[in-house]
């Protein structure tokens, strides 16, 4: 079973504190996935196609977190985190 939407942007707000120059979206969704400590059994649940559900997931975290201006994607295709994405506890 994966967490809740909390619990997603959470792990994901906190990956990018780490990387302050930034990652690709397979890097955060790995990194997140340890903190959370997902069990390799619900990574591997398919969602469609060869996209899981964890990456699907994922992806709609980082695109509420960027419309509320807590991340933000630069022209390497890389996500970072803002200074307002700093500022949540």
């Amino acid at each position: 079973m994966l967490p809740n939407s909390a619990a997603l942007t959470r792990a994901l707000l906190d990956v990018l504190k780490e990387h302050p120059n930034g990652l690709h979206s397979k890097d955060i969704d790995r990194l997140a996935s340890d903190k959370l400590g997902i069990s390799e059994t619900d990574l591997g649940v398919i969602r469609s196609g060869t996209r899981t559900e964890f990456a699907y997931r994922m992806a709609w975290e980082r695109t509420h977190a960027k419309a509320k201006g807590y991340i933000s994607k630069n022209d390497s295709r890389m996500w970072a985190i803002t200074d307002s994405g700093k500022l949540i506890k």
